[in-house]
């Protein structure tokens, strides 16, 4: 991926945020800043109500956002901690420009709904193709169809499913007729803190998990996220230190001087 090189070049820290050793634990409480009471009424919530709380909740008013951030990286090649700055436009675009500190852009991303740019100012070179190849280039949970909910901790348990209620002390948890995939419901803010999803073999497949939440513009959002696949040995973590919400403007804008090598990525590249 565009950060291990990054990574390599610039000789970041190997050192990982702590966060990222804690991100395949969920304690008996996962922590929320300023959290409020549970309702009176749990834990006897049904189904249906839970997931109609989730979706009055979910903050379908947030159509943008912009953010600076601290982002950490863990592959099985290389660990790098980086400054981001992001744009997201719900259903449109995702934009990133990547700093490793000392003032130095050293990679920008735009992610469109269908397609892909990485311009690795380090090595001169720009990276781009259609969405479905850019695995080899950035996380799967920035080019999934649900980025936008995943980096704002607005998931939500679909309609369609059967799913299995269980409580405890402080959440609900909601579990597929397979027993695969589990969602952590904290009924104090009606978010998902935790989802799992794992193989028929019972390995942890992928697993997000949302804390360190704040009040921002009235809307419950967590500052830390962490999305893991652990089979692949990856970790993505971001600690949102500013974030605003729905800014009067946000521009896409993309230039690369000329001078910059072009790169297309398609089938023919992943099979190299």
């Amino acid at each position: 991926m565009i950060l291990d090189k990054i990574a390599r070049r610039l000789t970041l820290s190997g050192m990982v945020l702590a966060v990222l050793s804690m991100a395949g634990c969920v304690g008996s409480r996962l922590p929320v800043d300023n959290r409020p009471e549970l309702p009176d009424a749990f834990p006897n919530h049904t189904v249906a109500q839970i997931q109609q709380q989730i979706r009055t909740a979910s903050a379908d008013t947030v159509v943008a956002y912009t953010a600076k951030a601290s982002l950490s990286i863990r592959t099985p090649e290389q660990s790098a901690n980086v400054t981001a700055k992001m744009m997201h436009r719900r259903g449109d675009s995702l934009f990133m420009t990547l700093s490793p500190g000392l003032g130095i852009v050293a990679a920008r991303m735009l992610v469109t709904p269908d397609s892909f740019f990485v311009h690795d100012r380090i090595n001169k070179q720009l990276n781009y193709g259609a969405l479905e190849f850019a695995s080899a280039f950035l996380p799967a949970s920035l080019t999934g169809d649900d980025v936008f909910r995943n980096l704002l901790g607005l998931i939500l348990p679909e309609p369609d499913v059967a799913w299995t209620l269980d409580t405890d002390s402080s959440y609900y948890h909601l579990r597929d007729p397979s027993g695969r995939r589990h969602y952590i419901i904290d009924p104090s803010v009606w978010r998902v803190v935790r989802y799992e999803e794992r193989t028929a073999q019972g390995d942890l497949l992928e697993a997000r998990t949302f804390t360190a939440y704040d009040v921002f513009d009235e809307v419950y959002l967590p500052r830390r996220i962490i999305l893991q696949r652990p089979l692949d040995d990856t970790s993505l973590s971001i600690y949102y230190r500013e974030l605003t919400l729905n800014p009067p403007t946000l521009s896409f804008a993309w230039h690369v001087e000329d001078s910059v090598e072009r790169v297309l990525i398609d089938g023919a590249y992943e099979n190299n």
